[in-house]
């Protein structure tokens, strides 16, 4: 047991919180994140969407997003080795502009609406995508000029800054047409979810929604965060890219369709 004084000045973390409800939120933290290590991104969407079923969804969204950078800053030197920098010159710079605006309106409205829309498209995208029609539809596209690439991380951006989550999600979809191999796509990955973390954190900060007691929350759970990347990055090293691609479908029909009821049951709610 931490003392009363320590827990005072640390900002009481996890105030009010049970210890199962605390034991739910490192268990889903590890699995989160073991996806994190294994594919390259795929953990700030589920860790949203699953706590905010044990604490309140604002927490819930700071929370994951700050416990997100410290890992992201670790795995950053495998994506500027194997990252696709032609990919991500122009949406490097969509990011930067569209995440500011979305984390002003995050501020100003409420997400439940645009989870639910997100979440229903992102799955219905998906879908798609196992069905092969965005093969195809790829094939008549060049997804790597500049044009095509920075008019979807503005719209992807954007659609971040306000949810907290699934743009890394909608980015992959992308990225798994763009990049020239799975080893490509995760380190590219990698990359532009470095990126989107960093400058939605820095935003979120400067119009004041990061408190001391968040951060210590964070750091809490880094001893978790780290197991579930170190097993992660284990299982990835020993995938083909068959079985890589099809873990990357799975975690992302998985977040879509958990972002898709959890928009649903607020929305209704």
């Amino acid at each position: 047991m931490i003392p009363q004084d320590a827990y005072l000045w640390l900002g009481q973390p996890f105030e009010g919180v049970s210890w199962p409800v605390i034991g739910g939120i490192v268990v889903i933290y590890f699995l989160a994140f073991a996806a994190r290590g294994a594919i390259g991104f795929g953990a700030i969407a589920p860790a949203i969407v699953l706590t905010s079923w044990l604490i309140p969804p604002h927490h819930a969204v700071l929370l994951a997003m700050i416990a997100a950078t410290v890992p992201q800053l670790h795995l950053l030197p495998e994506g500027l080795r194997d990252g696709d920098w032609k990919v991500c010159r122009p949406v490097f710079l969509a990011l930067a502009l569209s995440i500011a605006a979305g984390v002003w309106l995050f501020a100003e409205l409420s997400s439940d609406s645009l989870s639910l829309a997100l979440g229903a498209i992102m799955t219905m995208i998906i879908l798609l995508d196992m069905g092969q029609w965005l093969n195809r539809f790829a094939q008549q596209v060049d997804l790597r000029s500049y044009p095509v690439a920075f008019g979807l991380a503005t719209l992807i951006g954007l659609i971040t800054g306000v949810a907290g989550a699934g743009g890394m999600m909608m980015l992959s979809v992308y990225l798994k047409h763009a990049c020239r191999d799975h080893i490509s796509l995760r380190a590219t990955a990698i990359l532009l979810g470095t990126m989107l973390t960093l400058w939605r954190v820095l935003a979120t900060a400067v119009i004041g929604l990061i408190d001391w007691q968040l951060i210590v929350e964070s750091v809490m759970l880094m001893p978790v965060v780290y197991a579930g990347i170190w097993m992660g990055t284990r299982w990835f090293r020993g995938m083909t890219p068959k079985a890589f691609y099809r873990v990357f479908q799975f975690v992302l029909l998985l977040s879509a369709a958990g972002l898709m009821i959890d928009g649903l049951v607020k929305y209704i709610g």
